[in-house]
């Protein structure tokens, strides 16, 4: 079940597992957006929504650490997260 979570810098993401992923983006073989590697049969994939990409647990904790949060992207990052959380009906 989808997850959604913010970092110490406000930097929203999800945690979802490979049949929501293959659901949300009719993709059967979905790959993590940093090492390539495929994502089916994962439960704990990161969602990032200010990236609009999907990694692997370990890669997306990676790339959550190195996201900055611009106030002239912040407009983006809030539609983003709205968006998603919305697909997934959840709060927060």
């Amino acid at each position: 079940m989808a997850n959604f979570y913010r970092t110490l810098t406000e930097i929203g993401y999800l945690e979802i597992n490979d049949i929501e992923l293959i659901n949300y983006s009719n993709n059967g073989y979905p790959i993590c957006g940093e090492c390539q590697h495929g994502l089916v049969g994962e439960d704990d994939i990161i969602l990032i929504p200010i990236l609009n990409e999907a990694y692997c647990n370990e890669c997306g904790k990676k790339v959550l650490k190195t996201i900055v949060d611009y106030p002239e992207d912040r407009d983006i990052r809030i539609k983003r997260e709205n968006f998603y959380k919305n697909y997934w009906q959840l709060e927060g």
